[in-house]
């Protein structure tokens, strides 16, 4: 299942990637600011609601939370509590998502068999110290969270502990991004 599920997701964004290719050499012009604007203009409504989608979905879609929150940060950049608050709830729902996802399937569906020999060793340090772990994981900007979710969730990390930290560590960074990317675009233009 989870083979097919790989190859599907896989064969899923080449084709994304040659479509948008394709548009983008057909219709140069719809990949402007401009036309970006005025696809935004014209249907606020519609906007939000893929965006809002968008911020639910990208944990399945493994697209990362700092690149939604940096387009949405273009689309609202007066609305910043907004932000906060749909991103937080995309982020905790989505690391419920890949923690459950963790819990489904065994090391050795998704770790390699290096990582998986080392498992056992994993788990005891994630027993031990999992909050300060996943804490740190969580808001350092360069290390995918979403990989610490299906670790937790792998080493069947309490999910209250999890949800915690992961959270509390994903708001002090999404509010660094928020209130500096503002003030940083305030200051460009």
């Amino acid at each position: 299942m989870l083979h097919t599920y790989k190859t599907a997701l896989k064969y899923t964004w080449i084709g994304l990637l040659i479509l948008t290719l394709v548009l983008y050499f057909v219709f140069p012009s719809w990949f402007t600011i401009a036309a970006f604007k005025a696809v935004c203009n014209e249907n606020q409504s519609l906007v939000l609601l893929m965006y809002c989608a968008l911020v639910l979905l990208r944990s399945i879609i493994f697209i990362p939370s700092t690149a939604v929150l940096i387009l949405g940060l273009a689309l609202y950049p007066n609305d910043l509590w907004f932000l906060l608050v749909i991103n937080m709830i995309g982020i905790v729902l989505g690391s419920l998502f890949l923690y459950a996802a963790g819990k489904m399937f065994t090391p050795d569906h998704f770790f390699s068999k290096k990582t998986a020999r080392r498992f056992p060793a994993i788990k005891e340090k994630i027993n031990q110290h999992g909050f300060w772990i996943v804490l740190g994981w969580s808001f350092f900007p360069v290390v995918p969270t979403d990989l610490i979710c299906f670790v937790a969730g792998a080493t069947r990390m309490k999910v209250v502990t999890f949800l915690t930290a992961m959270f509390l560590g994903e708001l002090v960074l999404v509010c660094i991004y928020l209130f500096t990317g503002k003030g940083i675009m305030d200051w460009i233009f």
